[in-house]
């Protein structure tokens, strides 16, 4: 079964399958304490979140995500700290900067497979 949604998919899993479901990237060690709290708050909603916070520059650490097929990146700077926002980035480049809790309850709703097609829930 895998194997066939692998090949459907173009070799990378949907959202809500994906063993990590969102990268979240602070810009600078500045926005680190946001950057965990845009973390805790993804994985208090279910959400499968790891943190792309090391020493590399954030070009290197969205080309990381993208190698490892994650397919959000949740980038987090100044701005995005100051209104407490986040900066949402699609694999297909598709991009959108929007309030936290707006990211939580979209992702979370993504996560679910009943989300996608209802029937999958009384299947």
């Amino acid at each position: 079964m895998i194997a066939i949604l692998l090949e459907h998919h173009g070799g990378v899993l949907p959202f809500w399958l994906s063993p990590e479901q969102v990268a979240v990237a602070p810009i600078s060690k500045e926005q680190a304490g946001y950057g965990a709290e845009v973390l805790a708050a993804f994985e208090d909603a279910g959400i499968r979140a790891v943190a792309y916070d090391g020493a590399d520059t954030l070009s290197r650490r969205i080309v990381a995500a993208r190698e490892m097929a994650v397919p959000v990146m949740a980038v987090v700077g100044g701005r995005e700290m100051r209104d407490r926002r986040v900066s949402l980035r699609e694999r297909d480049g598709a991009q959108a900067d929007v309030p936290l809790a707006e990211a939580v309850s979209r992702l979370r709703a993504r996560a679910r497979p009943d989300a996608i097609d209802p029937r999958a829930a009384t299947a």
